[in-house]
C-alpha cells in the first residue's frame, strides 16, 4: 500500500521479527511475552509506545508496517499467519478532505486541535482484498487492472495510487479497523467476524484482540458508532434486551451519549422497560383465531423447560439456541424459585404421570402412523385429564423417550407451523428426534419476533394503549444510542511502572488564544528523577510540538500553579513521581499558517442548539435555520427521516420573534434520508458509512 508519509528507517536487522501468537497477544508468542514496562523507549504514552512496538515487531511493507500474528492451524496448510497493517498517516502531507477526522466530531472531540499523525491498524479480509481498489468520486471497488471506473466513467489513475489507497483504509471488508491519533485518542472503525467473510477469526476474537492491543499500546480513549446488524436486525438494540448491555460491556465500553440528548440513565432505563414487557399482552381474552406472533411465541415456550413470560426471557432463549449455547441454563438463573421439571416426579404421583403419558400415546395410537400431531392436539387431549400445565408440559417433553408396544414416539420441528409434531413409528427405524428447530428456521423467527416485539416503527400493537406506547418510546430510544466509549486512561493499570521516572500528566493553556480557544487534551510526560522544571518546560514543548500541528512553534513560559519556582527546582519536590501540571505557553509566530489544524471540527464555525437538549454534533440528520443558521435535528424539527426537508427553513424561535431572514447563501438540502440536510461546504458531511458495522459470530 503507498501511503503519504513513508514509515522511519528500522535499524539493521538480520531476520524479520517472529510472528506473535493473535489469541494471547501481549503475551505467548515464540521469542516470549512482550514486555508491559521496564523497556527503553516503550515507558511513555502511546506516540511512544506505538513507535518502539513498530520496530521492534514489525517490518516496512509497502510504505506500510506488517506485524504478523499466528491464528491457529490451518490443516494441511500448517500454521496460519495473518498480517496486520500499520500505516502511519502524515496529515500536514494529506490531501485536504483528510485533514479532519469526522469520527472526533461525532465522539465529542471536534475541539481537539488536529494530530500530525494517525495510525490505522488494518486486518484486510482473506478474499481477495489485495486486488481491487476504490473509485475516489463515488466509491466503487474495481479491479487492479482497471484504467477506468464502469460506473462514474472516471479515469483511475495507475501513476499515482495515493489517489486511491486511502480510500482503501475506508474498506467495509476489512476484518478490523482502528484508527488512534498521536495524543491516544482512537476509534473503532470496524470488525468483521465470520458473516463478515473471516474464515479463521469470530467477532469477539477480534474485538478481544483489538482491546488488549489498545491496553498494550497504552490507547487513551477509543470511541465507537455501533450500527451493527446481526440476524437481520440492530444488533444494538437485541442484545440490550436480552442481556440488560451492549455488546462491548464486555470489554468495558459504556454508552458516552445518546443522539438526541438521551443520557445513559434514560438508556438503562429503556432497557428495562423494553425487555421486562410481558409476553400476555400479546394473548388477550378473545375467541377470534391466533395470529402469528402468538403462534410463535408459544412454539418457544412449549420448547423451554422453564417459563417465558418476559421479552427478554423469550429473546435469551431463541439467542441460546441459535449460538448453540443451553439457554435453559441461563434462563434457570433468572427462575430460581420456579419449579425445575426434573422435580415433577417427587410432586405428582407415578399413577398420575402415567395416565397422562397413556393419553397422549392413545391419541398417537389413535392416528395414521404417517400423520404427525401436533403438540396443542396431545396438550389439550392431557389437560382434559389434568389441571396442572407443569405436568402436561412434562409429558411432552418427555414422550419422545417413550416406547409402547415395539415402536417409538418419534418428534420433529415443523418450521412451517411453527410447532413441535410427534408421531408413532416402527423401533427398528432409526429416526432421530430433531424437536429443535434449524439455523434458518431460528434467524427467521429472530427478525420477525425483532419487528413485532422490538422495532418501534413495526411494531405490534397491543393493549393497554399506553404500556404499547411506552415500549415504541424505549425501542426509539435504544436505536438512538449508537455511541460508546471506553477510558483506557482510568483504568489502575494504565499508568506505567517504572519507579526510575517521574510520570507527569501536562496540561497546556495557550495565552495568545482569544474568541473560541481550542480543548487541548493533557499529554503524558516521562521525565527522569532528578528532572528540573527547566526541563519539564523543554520536554512540554517539544511534546506539544510533535503532537499537533497547530502547535509547532509553542514554547512553554511558566507553570501555571508554581509560577515563583526556580528552574533549577525538581520537579518531584513540587508534583510528585505521579502528578499534574498546568504549563501556560504561547505559539511564537506562524500560526495563521497552521490555522487550519486549531479543531478537528474544522475552520467553519457552527451552532448546535436543538430542542432535544442537543448541543454538538451526534452522527444524526440535522438541518439548519436560514435565518439564526442553528443546527437542530430534523426528527426534533417536525420532519420525519424517512421525508425530504424542505428546500427553506426557518426554525420556531426566529419565527416567534418575527427575525428577517439572511440574505446570504442558503445551505443545500440533501433528499437521501441516511444523509445530513447539509452538503455544501461546512463542517458537516456524511460519515455513516466509515462508522463500526461489525458481524459476529
Amino acid at each position: 500500500m503507498a501511503v503519504i508519509g513513508r514509515p522511519p528507517k528500522r535499524a539493521r536487522v538480520t531476520a524479520e521479527p517472529r510472528p506473535l501468537d493473535l489469541r494471547a497477544f501481549p503475551a505467548g508468542g515464540e521469542g516470549g511475552p512482550l514486555p508491559t514496562g521496564g523497556c527503553a523507549g516503550g515507558e511513555g504514552a502511546f506516540r511512544e509506545r506505538v513507535r518502539w512496538f513498530l520496530a521492534r515487531c514489525a517490518v516496512p511493507s509497502g510504505g506500510a508496517w506488517r506485524v504478523g500474528f499466528r491464528a491457529g492451524e490451518g490443516g494441511a496448510e500448517g500454521e496460519v499467519v495473518v498480517a496486520m497493517e500499520v500505516v502511519e498517516e502524515d496529515v500536514a502531507r494529506a490531501g485536504a478532505a483528510r485533514v479532519y477526522c469526522e469520527h472526533c466530531t461525532v465522539a465529542g472531540w471536534s475541539r481537539h486541535p488536529v494530530c500530525g499523525k494517525r495510525y490505522h491498524f488494518i486486518i484486510r479480509n482473506e478474499y481477495g482484498a489485495h486486488d481491487c481498489k476504490t473509485c475516489r468520486h463515488c466509491g466503487l471497488m474495481v479491479q487492479l487492472f482497471e484504467t477506468g471506473c464502469p460506473s462514474c466513467k472516471r479515469g483511475l489513475s495507475c501513476d499515482d495510487p495515493e489517489d486511491w489507497d486511502f480510500m482503501q483504509l475506508d474498506n467495509p471488508r476489512h476484518l478490523l479497523h482502528g484508527i488512534v491519533h498521536e495524543n491516544g485518542f482512537g476509534h473503532l472503525i470496524r470488525v468483521n467476524g465470520r458473516e463478515g467473510g473471516s474464515r479463521l477469526l469470530t467477532g469477539y476474537q477480534l474485538m478481544d484482540f483489538w482491546d488488549r492491543l489498545c491496553k498494550y499500546l497504552r490507547v487513551r480513549k477509543v470511541s465507537l458508532m455501533d450500527v451493527s446488524k446481526k440476524y437481520g436486525t440492530d444488533y444494538r438494540v437485541l442484545h440490550a434486551v436480552s442481556t440488560g448491555c451492549s455488546w462491548y460491556s464486555q470489554w468495558g465500553f459504556k454508552l458516552s451519549k445518546g443522539s438526541f440528548g438521551i443520557t445513559p440513565e434514560e438508556y438503562h432505563k429503556a432497557i428495562d422497560s423494553l425487555s421486562s414487557t410481558p409476553l400476555s399482552h400479546f394473548f388477550p381474552h378473545s375467541r377470534s383465531p391466533r395470529n402469528e406472533l402468538q403462534d410463535t411465541i408459544t412454539f418457544y415456550q412449549s420448547l423451554s423447560k422453564h417459563p417465558l413470560t418476559t421479552v427478554r426471557e423469550l429473546f435469551i432463549y431463541i439467542l441460546g439456541l441459535a449460538t448453540s449455547k443451553n439457554a435453559d441454563i441461563h434462563l434457570g438463573s433468572l427462575h430460581k424459585k420456579e419449579q425445575s421439571y426434573a422435580c415433577v416426579q417427587e410432586t405428582w404421583p407415578d399413577e398420575e404421570i402415567k395416565r397422562a403419558m397413556d393419553i397422549a400415546l392413545k391419541v398417537l395410537r389413535a392416528v395414521d402412523r404417517t400423520r404427525w400431531v401436533a403438540m396443542r392436539t396431545l396438550k389439550a387431549a392431557i389437560s382434559r385429564s389434568t389441571s396442572s400445565t407443569q405436568l402436561v408440559d412434562y409429558c411432552l417433553k418427555t414422550l419422545g423417550t417413550r416406547t409402547i408396544d415395539g415402536m417409538v414416539v418419534a418428534v420433529r420441528c415443523n418450521s412451517e407451523t411453527n410447532t413441535i409434531e410427534y408421531r408413532l413409528v416402527n423401533e427398528a427405524i432409526s429416526m432421530p428426534n430433531e424437536y429443535l428447530p434449524t439455523e434458518d428456521h431460528l434467524r427467521r423467527d429472530i427478525k420477525f419476533l425483532y419487528d413485532v416485539l422490538l422495532y418501534p416503527h413495526t411494531m405490534h400493537p397491543y393493549k393497554p394503549e399506553n404500556i404499547h406506547e411506552c415500549a415504541k418510546r424505549s425501542a426509539m430510544t435504544l436505536l438512538d444510542c449508537k455511541q460508546f466509549i471506553k477510558h483506557y486512561d482510568m483504568e489502575e493499570d494504565f499508568m506505567p511502572q517504572n519507579p526510575s521516572m517521574l510520570h507527569i500528566w501536562c496540561q497546556v493553556e495557550l495565552l495568545d488564544q482569544v474568541g473560541d480557544p481550542p480543548c487541548i487534551p493533557p499529554e503524558l510526560l516521562t521525565l527522569p528523577q532528578t528532572a528540573t522544571v527547566a526541563d519539564l518546560k523543554l520536554e512540554a514543548t517539544r511534546t506539544f510540538r510533535d503532537v499537533y500541528l497547530m502547535l509547532q512553534s509553542f514554547v512553554a513560559s511558566q507553570l501555571h500553579d508554581c509560577a515563583t519556582a526556580s528552574e533549577k527546582t525538581q520537579v518531584k519536590l513540587l508534583f510528585g513521581e505521579n502528578g499534574t501540571v498546568h504549563i501556560q505557553g504561547r505559539c511564537v509566530g506562524g500560526e495563521r499558517r497552521v490555522g487550519i489544524y486549531r479543531m478537528e471540527r474544522g475552520v467553519d464555525k457552527w451552532t448546535v442548539n436543538c430542542s432535544c437538549g442537543a448541543k454538538d454534533d451526534d452522527g444524526e440528520r440535522m438541518l439548519s435555520c436560514d435565518s439564526c443558521q442553528v443546527w437542530q435535528h430534523t426528527r426534533c424539527a417536525g420532519i420525519s427521516d424517512f421525508d425530504q426537508v424542505p428546500k427553506r427553513y426557518v426554525c420556531k424561535t426566529c419565527i416567534l420573534l418575527h427575525k428577517p431572514k439572511s440574505s446570504g447563501p442558503r445551505p443545500t438540502y440533501s433528499s437521501r434520508p441516511n444523509k445530513r440536510c447539509k452538503t455544501g461546504t461546512g463542517a458537516f458531511s456524511h460519515v455513516g458509512g466509515g462508522f463500526l458495522r461489525p458481524h459476529f459470530s
